[in-house]
């Protein structure tokens, strides 16, 4: 059982739930969680949380690092991405005034998390 923690606007979005019961829900969250969490944020672990902002705009930083770093991540905190099929995909793009860097999770190829940084 998982907390349920997503916010009003976001899809799927359910105002009468309080818990996240099936596995996949489960394996979305918590990789969730583990993206948008900064290292240290955790009390008693400061490795969780993958720093995402402060790949993007490190300047030595490079997608495979990125991906490692987010393999990683799953392998130690996400026990369910073991059980399911977790590709990650990311491309950068960088225009005139901004570096911009789009992640692609997939699961099972049929459930996909889209991030934008």
């Amino acid at each position: 059982m998982e907390f349920y923690v997503k916010n009003i606007g976001e899809p799927n979005y359910k105002s009468d739930e309080m818990q996240i019961d099936t596995e996949l829900e489960q394996l979305l969250t918590q990789i969730s969680t583990l993206l948008f969490t900064r290292k240290g944020e955790v009390l008693g672990d400061p490795d969780f949380g993958a720093n995402l902002e402060d790949y993007v705009y490190e300047l030595r930083y490079n997608d495979y690092q990125l991906k490692t770093v987010i393999d990683y991540q799953l392998s130690e905190y996400v026990p369910l991405a073991s059980k399911y099929n977790v590709d990650i995909s990311i491309e950068t793009v960088d225009d005139v005034s901004n570096h911009i860097v789009f992640l692609d999770i997939t699961v099972d190829s049929r459930f996909q998390l889209g991030v934008y940084i």
